[in-house]
């Protein structure tokens, strides 16, 4: 392995799914012997994350102007450091990398995260014809790609590294978690992380849950995130005869220490989801997951084996797959252990670096100028 100059980028201030795969990529490449320099807005969840891995990289700080400031300093950056790749998943740096390019002879990879298209023609041949990479995250977001009539043919697809040293099984964080809630060491804890809106299923799950916490005194529901629909989500709980077993916690950049607390995650997207990081990182953690059909969902579990998959936007087949889980104990312990084994085998930060590597190598046609 020759061992390559990357360039990260990546303009954000939120933690959430996007924002961790490109730190985590950055964290991962580096590990695997390459340079690795990044461009973070200064305060933001990406620079703690790689700041804390060690990864060396160059903060703008927030206010007026920043932006500019920030596409400043990637133009003196990138001239210092002569990279070999330029690799941004934020649409902000598309046209910059793409004039460096064409100055420094770098070759620019492109992450694509959300599921529709982009608006612009020209941003779509951009990616899809004059960009050296171009990738998706999913089986299902290149499928979608394709079905919205965008050239997908040179579109390659890398799943999101999960960091699996990080997100482990912790006896001793299921038991001072669990403890801070006041949650006994016989209770079932049902989890929900990411943003609190209504397209990622919050509202199903509560109904889904209700009838649970209803039937069984021993579950707790733990809530992690914030969004536009959290006051909302809060008071119809505040006014539901469970509400004293449904705790919340404000969005966790890390949630490594919140896994192990949990006996089984739910990830309830009504809408398509490209990827479901919060999946994968939980069966890392050796908790089962029961996720939506919803996009790419699927591709982060085996079906049966290391959690379950339900109807989305249906709470009544959410509720039955939740309460099956709770009252089989066994059958979530075996589930957990295998979700282990699966994500280190196909989404550790190793397995996932030597894909890309492997990608980043590949010939392929030169993109026109």
């Amino acid at each position: 392995m020759v061992p390559m100059k990357l360039l990260f980028a990546d303009s954000t201030t939120r933690g959430y799914g996007t924002e961790q795969h490109a730190a985590a990529l950055a964290i991962a490449t580096m590990q695997r012997g390459h340079v690795v320099r990044c461009i973070v807005r200064g305060g933001s969840s990406m620079e703690a994350i790689l700041r804390q891995a060690g990864v060396p990289c160059v903060a703008v700080p927030p206010g007026r102007a920043s932006g500019v400031r920030l596409v400043l300093q990637l133009l003196r950056l990138a001239q210092r450091e002569r990279p070999d790749w330029l690799v941004t998943g934020d649409g902000r740096f598309h046209w910059v990398f793409m004039g460096l390019r064409r100055v420094l002879g770098a070759r620019v990879a492109f992450f694509r995260h959300w599921p529709v298209v982009p608006k612009s023609g020209r941003t779509r041949r951009m990616l899809s014809r004059r960009a050296d990479r171009f990738i998706l995250v999913s089986r299902f977001h290149r499928d979608e790609y394709r079905r919205q009539g965008m050239n997908v043919a040179r579109a390659a697809v890398l799943y999101n590294p999960i960091d699996t040293e990080r997100f482990r099984p912790s006896p001793q964080w299921r038991a001072k978690t669990r403890a801070a809630f006041g949650i006994d060491s016989s209770s079932v804890v049902v989890g929900y992380a990411g943003r609190m809106v209504r397209d990622k299923g919050i509202f199903t799950l509560l109904e889904a849950l209700e009838s649970v916490l209803a039937d069984d005194p021993q579950v707790h529901a733990l809530w992690v995130g914030d969004g536009a629909d959290a006051a909302a989500l809060r008071e119809r709980v505040r006014v539901s005869p469970c509400a004293a077993r449904h705790h919340f916690l404000d969005w966790q950049s890390d949630l490594a220490q919140l896994y192990p607390a949990c006996d089984l995650i739910v990830v309830p997207s009504i809408s398509a989801e490209t990827f479901g990081r919060v999946s994968v990182e939980a069966q890392s953690a050796g908790v089962p997951v029961v996720v939506s059909d919803a996009g790419g969902l699927r591709e982060t579990l085996i079906p049966g084996v290391t959690g379950l998959v339900s109807a989305a936007a249906d709470s009544a087949a959410l509720a039955a797959l939740i309460s099956g889980l709770i009252r089989d104990g066994e059958r979530r312990a075996s589930m957990g252990a295998a979700g282990r084994e699966w994500v280190c085998e196909n989404f550790s930060f190793g397995q996932i670096a030597r894909e890309f590597e492997s990608l980043l190598s590949e010939e392929t046609p030169p993109s026109p100028d």
